[in-house]
């Protein structure tokens, strides 16, 4: 019995005991007081100078002007008028009591989403009265013929699959949101 209470005490104390390999404190290495209390044994062995008020300088960050204008100058702009009519002056000022001053102006993005056509091609067919000869009028030239592939469409699918790394189902999703049915399989083909 003292032999089996020696053997787990052995075992015991292999496991969670002390390990042999003891090193003294190297300089620059953390203590374990260091971990738990780091702040405090800090701040207890260093002398820490805490700036004044008026010697923090937050930073201010203004508004560049014109950075608006710039954003927008490649864009078309679309004036729309609001006025009011000479009836409402009249009931408001009297005759002749008003005059115009500067417009106020106020811009504003709008974003037409996407819009599809359908390109239907009439191509004339022609016979001749001895019904020997028929002869088509010229058609434009197709990337794949007898498809619904234009070059706009092929490259809305390129630019989504490679600039904006959309999966072909993504996109596929996003033709059926618009009521266009193009599968997967087409636009990999």
């Amino acid at each position: 019995m003292e032999r089996l209470i020696e053997q787990i005490a052995d075992a015991n104390n292999k496991r969670y005991g002390r390990s042999s390999e003891k090193l003294e404190t190297i300089s620059g290495q953390m203590e374990l007081e260091l971990i738990f209390n780091e702040a405090e044994a800090l701040t207890e062995t260093l002398y820490v100078v805490e700036p004044a008020e008026e010697d923090v300088i937050q930073p201010r960050h203004r508004k560049s002007k014109g950075k608006r204008e710039a954003d927008l100058k490649d864009l078309p702009v679309e004036v729309i008028s609001h006025t009011l009519s000479e009836e409402k002056l009249r009931d408001v000022f009297g005759t002749d009591g008003w005059k115009q001053l500067p417009d106020e102006i106020y811009k504003r993005v709008r974003v037409q989403p996407a819009v599809y056509t359908v390109e239907e091609h009439h191509v004339a067919v022609y016979a001749g009265r001895d019904n020997q000869t028929i002869i088509k009028a010229d058609r434009s030239k197709d990337l794949l013929r007898n498809s619904l592939l234009t070059p706009s469409l092929a490259a809305s699918i390129m630019n989504a699959k490679y600039v904006n790394g959309l999966p072909l189902y993504r996109i596929s999703q996003e033709f059926l949101r618009n009521d266009i049915h193009i599968s997967r399989q087409v636009m990999a083909n």
